[in-house]
């Protein structure tokens, strides 16, 4: 391309599933890359009538507008107008790879829902996008190709008129208790709930099901609200769904209530470790050989090491290794073996000495229990395994634990050496999950090996803005901090009605906010007989 002289270079070449771009800018050397995907809308005429063709329009161009404000993402989108159909082709680019192929299975669940598949959502390959491009601008150059687009944001919002302002599409009231409206007001939400397995209540002022598909809970559930509010009911309610599609679950129980709240359901394995049982996750071994880095960054994040006792750490964890005799957790080895290393400098003593009241937190002698005696129990495919560390006197050891399940579950995962798909279940998220703890950036990675996380928080403020970015379906029970509501209200596309909406929920009441969904749903969260 020519710019006085200048010129700028762009190269296209396939990466897998997605394209990526490399663009030299004039006057310099470097290449800007990108990665996109191409997605063809073709609008099928059905005999619809116009009014109802115009909403669906309203409905598409809506959804991408409003994903594009909750994800900060910017689209292409260009139009083409046949005499039998409309075809728009969206451009999806960002910086991440994985960012372009999540939101192309979003949106095209999102649209594909909206319209009743009367919108056809289709991801093109390379080779056909210059054809198609190639098309749109030769056989109807008498339009432009951006009318139909123009046409919708006109009609929607009108030059006058306030009332035609672009909102988030929903047509439900707010509250309980009004009657019950008319069933075609309200049948897209049924077409979009129809298809899920897993049954989470009703949607108020509807006799609809909310149910989520499993594939929801594969790309991570956020589950908020205050103590008292109802999210772990939620969060069992959906472990138990889950398992009887045939998923392993896995729940890290924070405050020992989810025994109570599962009794009702057979297949379950219940560990605690005072009591001598732990679930097989729990494998210092497994992180130690595969990952000993980030067994000691664990360690480091949960115990606020100082970069010399991290230091001492390694070293101790490196003979640990050499010495071949690592077992499922050697804790009790590894103290030892800090405690006997050769003094080198004052400072080593110091830090040596500091290190040791750490680690002895994590202590047989400590705890009370006897780590070489621990029995090891499954998680079985179809089956609920509990980690009880209610009993874990120190809240330090509690992450700890915690995030070595989390991290053994998904290199198990990683390597193929487990059942999947799995569900994790992290209550009290706001303990793991947090900024420094390098657990976080898993909720980004481990959908790929078949781990989904339901994350239950009081504080959805605490957590890594990576794991809030990564969670696709939100249940929102009540909220009382500000904070919270706040963090809520930048993750979802909402009304201003909503801010009191949250933190008047009664316990059991939650909005459910899933990607096909321009906007969440108001449910009465609820176990279903069956």
């Amino acid at each position: 391309m020519g710019n006085k002289g200048k010129s700028m270079a762009m190269f296209i070449e396939n990466d897998d599933d997605v394209f990526r771009f490399a663009i030299q800018l004039p006057s310099s050397s470097e290449l800007v890359t990108a990665y996109g995907i191409f997605i063809t809308l073709r609008y099928v005429n059905k005999g619809v009538d116009d009014n109802k063709n115009e909403d669906l329009e309203v409905r598409v161009v809506e959804s991408i507008i409003n994903r594009a404000v909750e994800t900060r993402q910017k689209y292409i989108l260009v139009s083409c107008i046949g005499a039998s159909n409309v075809t728009s082709h969206l451009i999806i680019l960002s910086e991440d790879k994985d960012t372009v192929l999540r939101e192309s299975e979003i949106l095209c669940s999102l649209i594909n829902s909206l319209t009743n598949t009367l919108v056809v959502c289709k991801k093109e390959e390379l080779r056909n996008v210059s054809e198609l491009f190639k098309h749109c601008f030769t056989e109807v150059t008498f339009h432009n190709p951006l009318s139909w687009l123009l046409t919708v944001f006109s009609k929607r919002i009108g030059i006058n008129s306030k009332e035609h302002s672009v909102q988030p599409y929903h047509p439900l009231p707010l509250e309980w208790g009004y009657p019950d409206i008319d069933a075609s007001k309200y049948e897209y939400l049924f077409s979009v709930f129809k298809e899920g397995d897993i049954r989470l209540g009703i949607i108020q002022s509807t006799k609809i099901v909310a149910k989520l598909k499993l594939e929801h809970v594969q790309k991570h559930v956020l589950i908020v609200g205050a103590t008292g509010s109802g999210k772990s009911t939620t969060a069992s309610i959906i472990a138990r769904e889950v398992s009887k599609e045939g998923v392993g679950v896995f729940i890290t129980d924070w405050h020992g209530e989810y025994k109570e709240l599962l009794k009702n359901y057979n297949n379950i394995i219940y560990t605690n470790p005072i009591e001598g049982t732990v679930p097989e996750f729990l494998n210092m071994k497994n992180i130690m050989e595969h990952e000993p880095l980030a067994f000691i960054e664990i360690l480091e994040s949960a115990l606020e090491l100082t970069p010399p006792q991290a230091h001492i750490l390694e070293e101790a964890v490196k003979e640990l290794l050499h010495r071949k005799a690592v077992t499922f957790c050697e804790i009790d080895t590894l103290i030892d073996i800090i405690q006997n290393a050769p003094l080198a400098a004052r400072w080593v003593a110091e830090s040596k000495e500091a290190l040791v009241r750490k680690l002895k937190v994590l202590s047989s002698e400590y705890l009370k229990i006897k780590w070489s005696n621990m029995k090891e129990l499954p998680v079985r495919k179809g089956g609920i395994t509990i980690f009880d560390i209610s009993s874990i006197p120190n809240t330090r050891v509690k992450k700890i634990l915690v995030s070595i399940a989390i991290k053994s579950a998904t290199l198990k995962a990683q390597y193929n050496e487990i059942t999947k798909p799995l569900v994790i279940v992290v209550d009290e998220a706001h303990n793991i999950f947090t900024k420094d703890n390098p657990i976080s950036n898993l909720v980004a990675e481990v959908r790929k090996w078949g781990v989904g996380f339901i994350i239950v928080t009081q504080s959805p403020s605490s957590l890594s803005s990576v794991v809030l970015k990564n969670t696709n379906t939100r249940i929102v029970h009540a909220l009382k901090s500000t904070t919270d509501v706040k963090t809520m209200l930048g993750l979802l596309i909402l009304r201003k009605e909503y801010k009191k909406i949250i933190s008047s929920l009664k316990p059991g009441e939650a909005l459910v906010a899933i990607p096909e969904l321009t906007e969440p749903v108001l449910v009465k969260i609820g176990l279903f007989s069956d």
